[in-house]
């Protein structure tokens, strides 16, 4: 079943389910932010693999940030399956609605989703903890001579990243090297009317590992053929990314700190039952260098979180419940 968040929802449950039983969950899809696109996907794999593990299942699609939108989940349903991605999906607006009407909700809490979604407040924490980073620099526009001259001495010579500090799914994302490609990007990333991050762009392997429940799952390599991946290389079915679960190249002690760092990452920023964190690992210096933290990560079949999940022994479907179960504070 599928409807948008201006039509009330049927009379399903008011009350958690007990383990095994099957449960009445709203699938919350869409929003109004730049990653809408990329949440419906998410959002109907989601529905489609909920359903057919037995469960009763409803997909909403939310077409406003009127939280009052929100008011039919309070009935019906035991939880809500949360597939949205950027703002007012990750930023903890919609998780700070839901907790107010006492809905459950997959995921991290409020604050944990706000600290995790903006670049900046994520890093300040993770560095405070001791947590290697890339080394970086907040630029706020209109970029001017003094900022640009901040930002290279900042970083130093070679390559950056620009990116917004709050936008996900490699959205205004760009690689670039010298002042005036740097320049350029700052003046793009303008259009945003957010903080700018540049950060620096650490040569060598793309890692990422998610983390669900107290468990880190195996490591994942990103290995795009553009070198670098941004948006395209994410979504474009044609840009040749690869997927490497557990990759040899990456030694193991690697892949462990990988682990280690992750859950770390996870417990500093508060995250609540599901994250993915990405890296940057440079072989030649041996160097770890963590980019952010995701607490809402895509969620079709082809996913990184569900990759790593599969290789772990847990199925699509199966992972989907686990994450409502918990959320409803039933053991999966």
């Amino acid at each position: 079943m599928h409807t948008t968040a201006a039509r009330r929802r049927p009379h399903l449950a008011d009350r958690a389910a007990a383990p095994g039983e099957r449960l009445k969950v709203a699938v919350l899809m869409g929003g109004v932010g730049h990653e809408r696109d990329v949440s419906m996907v998410s959002g109907r794999e989601v529905a489609k693999a909920l359903l057919a593990e037995g469960h009763l299942v409803v997909a909403y699609e939310l077409e406003t940030d009127d939280e009052r939108a929100l008011d039919p989940l309070r009935v019906g349903f035991d939880v809500v399956f949360l597939a949205l991605h950027g703002e007012y999906g990750e930023d903890g607006t919609i998780q700070a609605a839901l907790a107010r009407r006492g809905i459950a909700y997959t995921g991290s809490g409020p604050e944990a989703s706000a600290r995790a979604f903006d670049k900046a407040v994520a890093k300040r924490l993770l560095r405070r903890a001791g947590v290697p980073l890339a080394e970086h620099h907040l630029v706020s526009p209109p970029v001017g001579e003094r900022e640009l001259r901040h930002a290279l001495r900042c970083c130093g010579e070679g390559r950056w990243v620009v990116k917004p500090t709050r936008m996900g799914s490699s959205v205004g994302v760009a690689l670039c090297q010298g002042a005036a490609e740097l320049r350029r990007a700052l003046e793009e990333g303008a259009r945003f009317r957010q903080p700018l991050l540049v950060e620096e762009f650490v040569p060598g392997r793309e890692l990422t590992c998610g983390v669900l429940g107290e468990e880190a799952l195996p490591v994942v390599e990103i290995a795009s053929k553009r070198g670098f991946y941004d948006y395209r290389a994410k979504y474009d079915a044609g840009s040749g990314t690869e997927y490497l679960v557990e990759p040899e190249a990456v030694p193991l002690r690697v892949r462990d700190e990988v682990r280690r760092l992750a859950l770390r990452c996870h417990k500093v920023l508060g995250c609540r039952d599901v994250s993915r964190v990405d890296f940057r690992y440079d072989p030649n210096a041996g160097r770890l260098a963590v980019l952010e933290v995701n607490t809402l990560p895509g969620m079709t079949p082809t996913s990184l979180f569900p990759k790593a999940a599969a290789a772990a022994g847990i199925p699509f479907g199966a992972l989907l419940t686990r994450l409502c179960r918990m959320a409803v504070g039933v053991s999966a």
